[in-house]
């Protein structure tokens, strides 16, 4: 597969900010959250930006983190949840890159969401009313549409972090999957993609050890 940058796209829970660091060290790039670009940028934290300034402000922040983040070196990219919603981050994220959609069971992502939140890890604004057990199903049903343009789909439900690196790897670059490099890591931060985008779907099984588990992103 060619391509230049390496996005990650799903729903918060998905291990975007997990997988995504050792998915660029695997592949020697460099790693780039968007979220934390638009906090940087910001100058505080995404739920006090919807809090103070409105979702159109954390929107426009979250664009100008895509278009950073594209016309940057090659790059293992994880976008926010909601990023590839907006027609203009569709474009640059899918034009000329590899996009993994990571995915896991419902009740996996609730239960991590809802772990972080009560650890006071985690302050997702679009899961503030009613929580992440009524608000990700939601959300999930709206962007499926959206994510499953993906050219690769991997699921993270129960699988340790360095299986799901070596399943995307496999995908994205056959016969790499024995490379490990040191990367630089960096948290900061035309054309429409063709109409019948393939999608290949990598549905990993339960593995021993730890889960990607961790939800940051």
């Amino acid at each position: 597969m060619n391509f230049h940058h390496v996005v990650l796209v799903g729903l918060s829970g998905s291990g975007k900010s997990t997988i995504g660091p050792r998915l660029a060290r695997r592949l020697d790039l460099l790693f780039i959250d968007t979220d934390k670009t638009v906090v940087a940028r910001a100058g505080c934290p995404i739920d006090e930006i919807f809090a103070t300034r409105g979702e159109a402000t954390f929107r426009a922040f979250e664009r100008e983190a895509v278009r950073e983040a594209i016309a940057g070196p090659r790059s293992v990219i994880a976008s926010g949840g909601g990023a590839p919603v907006d027609p203009e981050n569709f474009r640059q994220l899918w034009e000329g890159n590899a996009v993994i959609w990571l995915d896991a069971p419902m009740e996996v992502l609730i239960s991590r969401m809802e772990g972080s939140q009560r650890a006071g890890r985690e302050k997702r604004p679009l899961l503030a009313n009613g929580g992440a057990r009524l608000r990700l199903p939601a959300l999930l049903e709206a962007r499926a549409p959206i994510y499953s343009q993906a050219h690769v789909r991997v699921e993270t439900g129960v699988v340790r972090p360095e299986v799901v690196v070596t399943e995307i790897i496999r995908q994205v670059r056959p016969g790499q999957t024995r490379t490990r490099s040191t990367s630089r890591v960096n948290a900061s931060a035309s054309a429409s993609p063709p109409a019948n985008t393939p999608s290949k779907y990598a549905s990993l099984r339960r593995g021993k050890g730890g889960s990607v588990g961790r939800a940051h992103d």
